[in-house]
């Protein structure tokens, strides 16, 4: 029965990443809303390596049926999780406590019962925001999950495509699972006004939650504004998250450059990374959000804003197309952007609406719950691929 097996939840991404942290969090607590007999029990794996993201997850650690240390200093890792653990010396060892492991990010285990998560293929499609070693690291990290693994996550249909096209001799069986998003009691106690005060933002802005790395399009975002405003529209945008791209270290002052060339400096608000219920107060007090990404492996910002009833503009991506929801624009065409954000900025007003969230509140749950349900069924299905019988009762 589901109740009795063990899923072991490894800490993906950290302060470096926040989408995987993102990831993983919705992913727990999708779970966590099934009936506690109808899903798995889930434990946190944590390594020496990934001991300092662990800080990322202990906002929802308890959510966790347990957590597993894997490494010979437990003292070390009790003393900076303050937590109860289970002390695994090593792989072997996991693996006789859990039943299955989900996922292996870029990696893979060979013969375990585990999936390897490729999170896209940007370096195949946009290759000059990568080094050539770089490149060359994903490849191979790619082949060998292709060459090793037996089970491969994929989180939209067009990484699944993508894996395909790139490796169709892989004998690896492929399983996409797009993660949706539960909104929390929480999201709908703050407040949308005081965070907009705090941040001294104009009562009507555009939202833009997105790290500033390069493929994330902000450029043409930027000359979006600066468009509307040669046509006599001034609107304000605000944009959240790290501003640091590690590939690209100069990034952020050349963008900074670019917004005074444009001459918009007075509408573009950057925060930087802000506290996570501060920007689903700003995405709810938005007139609306902009993705303009130029390559995602999954985008949880859509997702969060159909929880949310938030009307949307993305670039018309293969894996933003999946979501079927919001409006398109041509991803290199800063004119498309700029037309489809006057036709948007007519018919909008600040947030939030209440009447679309309890609608998109209600559409949440239910999706929310099918993608546990669906979670708990590759389990099953992973057990029966690898021939693995339930690790005894600990």
């Amino acid at each position: 029965m589901l109740k009795h097996l063990r899923v072991g939840i490894p800490v993906v991404g950290g302060k470096g990443w926040l989408g995987g942290v993102s990831h993983m969090e919705l992913h727990v607590k999708a779970l966590a809303s099934l009936p506690r007999e109808e899903r798995p029990q889930l434990f946190l794996v944590i390594t020496n390596d990934t001991l300092d993201g662990f800080a990322c997850y202990r906002p929802f650690a308890a959510l966790f049926d347990g957590l597993i240390y894997i490494g010979a200093d437990i003292g070390a890792a009790s003393a900076a999780t303050d937590l109860p653990l289970i002390h695994c010396v090593d792989w072997d060892d996991l693996f006789t406590q859990i039943d299955f492991l989900f996922p292996v990010s870029f990696n893979v285990l060979p013969g375990r019962c585990a999936a390897s998560w490729i999170h896209d293929f940007q370096h195949k499609y946009l290759p000059g925001f990568f080094s050539k070693q770089d490149i060359a690291l994903r490849d191979e990290l790619c082949r060998r999950i292709a060459d090793k693994a037996r089970l491969v996550f994929c989180s939209s249909r067009a990484v699944e495509r993508d894996f395909w096209r790139f490796f169709p001799h892989s004998k690896a069986v492929t399983r996409v699972l797009p993660l949706k998003v539960a909104p929390e009691a929480a999201w709908y106690a703050g407040d949308p006004a005081a965070v907009q005060a705090k941040y001294c933002l104009p009562d009507r802005f555009v939202l833009c939650c997105n790290q500033f790395w390069v493929h994330k399009n902000h450029r043409l975002l930027f000359a979006a504004i600066a468009l509307l405003r040669q046509a006599g529209q001034e609107v304000h945008l605000v944009c959240t998250g790290l501003t640091d791209d590690f590939r690209h270290p100069g990034y952020m002052e050349e963008l900074n450059q670019y917004i005074k060339e444009l001459g918009v400096p007075d509408l573009v608000h950057i925060l930087g990374q802000i506290p996570r219920h501060e920007q689903i107060q700003l995405i709810r007090r938005s007139l609306f959000v902009v993705q303009p990404s130029l390559f995602e492996g999954l985008s949880l910002i859509v997702q969060e804003c159909r929880a949310l009833g938030k009307p949307l503009i993305l670039s018309d991506l293969d894996v933003h197309l999946e979501h079927e929801y919001g409006i398109y624009f041509k991803r290199t065409d800063a004119h498309d952007l700029a037309a489809k954000m006057a036709a948007l900025l007519a018919v909008s007003r600040p947030g939030p609406d209440t009447a679309r969230e309890t609608e998109a509140r209600l559409q949440a749950a239910g999706l929310t719950a099918a993608y546990g349900q669906a979670f708990c069924q590759l389990v099953e299905e992973a057990i029966a691929l690898f021939g693995k019988k339930a690790a005894p009762a600990r």
